[in-house]
């Protein structure tokens, strides 16, 4: 994922796990192989960054609120973090195979989050107009000018009647300083997932014990 983040855990990794795996010895897994123990690290760490989102980064401190203008530009204007449409959070997805667990996504987005834009505190950066010579139009929660909320199905010069049409506060500018984005870690790290990742694998190794007992 070149372009997002993602974290991978695997067997080697955890001291615990080694320690475990030599004193059992490798003959309690085998034929098993690790890919079904993999899968299940990847759901626990996907059921972490779930609840991650639900708590607004609960797991890791609490994510920085959002400010007022920020929430303003929303298109429902929730004031829940990171969760405007939900797109964010629906792009972390598992994967597993033999030799690896990993979450990830894919969402340069994800990537901005992340880490938080270079620099302490964060780098403001500009925002210009897409077209040369155009302007930004973004809504802001004070100031600005009110313009009419046009009804759906009607375009700007559209002649209303009978219609009492609501007004939102807009800013017009040719490019303004985005004041950066702080960090708002939505992965785990291995200290968070790792009495979890323990307890699955000693069920893993009691599971393939009792298979090689009954074989």
């Amino acid at each position: 994922m070149p372009d997002g983040i993602d974290i991978k855990f695997q067997v080697k990794g955890l001291r615990e796990v080694q320690q475990m795996l030599r004193k059992l010895g490798a003959s309690v897994a085998r034929g098993a192989g690790t890919t079904s123990l993999h899968a299940r690290y990847a759901i626990i760490a996907s059921q972490w960054i779930d609840r991650n989102f639900q708590q607004e980064g609960g797991l890791v401190g609490g994510w920085r609120r959002l400010r007022p203008n920020t929430i303003a530009g929303r298109r429902k204007g929730s004031s829940r973090v990171l969760q405007d449409t939900g797109l964010l959070r629906a792009s972390f997805v598992p994967a597993w195979d033999e030799k690896a667990a990993v979450v990830g996504s894919a969402s340069k987005v994800s990537l901005w989050h992340e880490k938080g834009t270079k620099g302490s505190p964060e780098t403001p950066y500009p925002i210009r107009p897409k077209k040369p010579g155009g302007v930004l139009a973004f809504p802001v929660a004070t100031g600005g000018i009110l313009v009419p909320i046009l009804p759906k199905g009607f375009k700007k010069g559209d002649l209303i009647f009978g219609k009492k049409l609501k007004s939102r506060r807009m800013m017009f500018a040719r490019m303004v300083m985005h004041p950066g984005l702080p960090r708002r870690r939505m992965l785990p790290e291995e200290a968070d997932l790792k009495p979890a990742l323990l307890r699955t694998t000693i069920n893993y190794i009691k599971e393939q014990a009792r298979r090689n007992v009954g074989a």
